[in-house]
């Protein structure tokens, strides 16, 4: 990985451009060199092709003080938080929205390895000490394969500690997530009492999208094994029956979560992941604006 400035494919999130230039925003990607008119060409090409193919610059480290001087934002404070089963396209739509949303919201990419350096509520600490152990113990019973728990595991204690990080720091504009506490633990999180759940749900909104049919999702994962197949990549994808009852069970889990939600008067809107990408795109763009005008 280069060190600075590198470049993202735009299939990733893609992080904003420095504090520094955020103060002097530019409607697109810049490189700037002092030197004659060869090396301003060349800059300008470049521009061109990083422009024409979606990509942007950025910065090969953040660190907590360097989200801190970002400048603040009417979203400060909120989370949007996309819930749905995997595989059924929260990746996609999110890093589709990071161009347009990027100047107000910070994304999970943001975050990079920045954790919670000390966690000023208790309450809040224990809370995702118990939604972690919970899920550890659930899996444990639940997945046969140990490497694949262990993975699994990881993988949890990086979105809990993402959560403790937002959740326990005053940040100068809100985060929109497409892998977050209520995505990756759902039971976990309607387990909670509702008189003790009410600091995750505070300022939290969510976009839930979700198949009409299964076999939807089921015919996604059909063609990301193909993709791996044609790439050679090993790989024991599970069956199409299997994935289709995990879908109907993240369904009834999400479902509610949507539910609850309205109890704790927090925003929430169903995108069908069958319906036009572009026209998903516009409904949840519209529901930022909606959101942003309410703060």
């Amino acid at each position: 990985m280069l060190t600075y400035p590198s470049i993202i494919s735009s299939r990733r999130p893609l992080i904003e451009n420095s504090p520094e230039t955020s103060r002097n925003p530019v409607s697109q990607p810049h490189i700037s060199y002092a030197g004659n008119a060869k090396l301003k060409s060349m800059t300008a090409v470049l521009n061109k092709f990083l422009n024409l193919a979606n990509l942007e610059l950025r910065p090969s480290r953040q660190t907590l003080s360097t989200l801190m001087s970002y400048p603040k934002r009417a979203t400060a404070g909120q989370i949007i938080e996309f819930i749905g089963t995997q595989g059924i396209g929260k990746s996609t739509l999110n890093n589709d929205l990071h161009k347009p949303l990027k100047d107000n919201w910070f994304f999970r990419a943001n975050l990079g390895e920045v954790g919670p350096a000390t966690v000023s509520s208790v309450e809040i600490e224990q809370l995702h000490r118990d939604i972690y152990f919970s899920k550890i113990l659930h899996l444990e019973k639940a997945q046969p394969d140990p490497w694949k728990s262990i993975t699994t595991s990881r993988q949890m204690s990086k979105v809990i500690s993402e959560s403790l990080t937002i959740l326990t720091n005053t940040f100068p504009r809100g985060f929109i997530l497409d892998e977050s506490l209520f995505k990756n633990f759902p039971r976990e999180v309607l387990d909670v009492a509702s008189e003790k759940a009410t600091p995750l749900w505070a300022n939290r909104a969510f976009i839930y999208l979700r198949a009409r049919d299964p076999d939807f999702v089921v015919s996604r994962y059909q063609g990301r094994v193909a993709e791996r197949g044609r790439r050679g990549l090993s790989q024991l994808p599970p069956t199409d029956a299997e994935v289709r009852e995990r879908v109907m069970q993240d369904n009834d889990l999400f479902d509610r979560i949507f539910e609850e939600a309205r109890v704790f008067d927090c925003p929430a809107i169903i995108i069908y992941a069958e319906d036009a990408h572009q026209g998903n795109v516009e409904k949840i763009l519209n529901f930022d604006k909606v959101l942003r005008n309410k703060a």
